[in-house]
């Protein structure tokens, strides 16, 4: 009988400390471009006050992130396990009989 091929290990992860971080205070879009899940993220940003002012808030798109099928398959579990234990915490216990 044959056996299954085994798949290639995945590459090493490189962390470059030079990429990129993004802030977001919100998520204005979400859709699927081509197949990838697309997803638009914008923060507030404020404008320099003058005097006898209040600032003006903005909304500025912060970033873009475009996923693969698999990618995003990955991002929703690792959301999930993230938020589980907390939704777990805010459930009431049940009452003793």
């Amino acid at each position: 009988m044959a056996t299954a091929p085994i798949p290639p290990p995945k590459p090493r992860l490189e962390y470059p400390l030079n990429e990129r971080e993004i802030f977001a205070t919100e998520v204005v879009g979400v859709g699927s471009v081509h197949g990838n899940l697309a997803i638009t993220f914008a923060t507030l940003r404020f404008d320099e006050p003058t005097i006898g002012e209040t600032p003006k808030a903005r909304r500025v798109v912060a970033g873009r992130l475009i996923l693969t099928g698999p990618a995003a398959t990955q991002l929703l579990q690792s959301l999930h396990k993230l938020a589980a234990p907390s939704e777990a915490a805010q459930r009431p216990s049940p009452e003793p009989n």
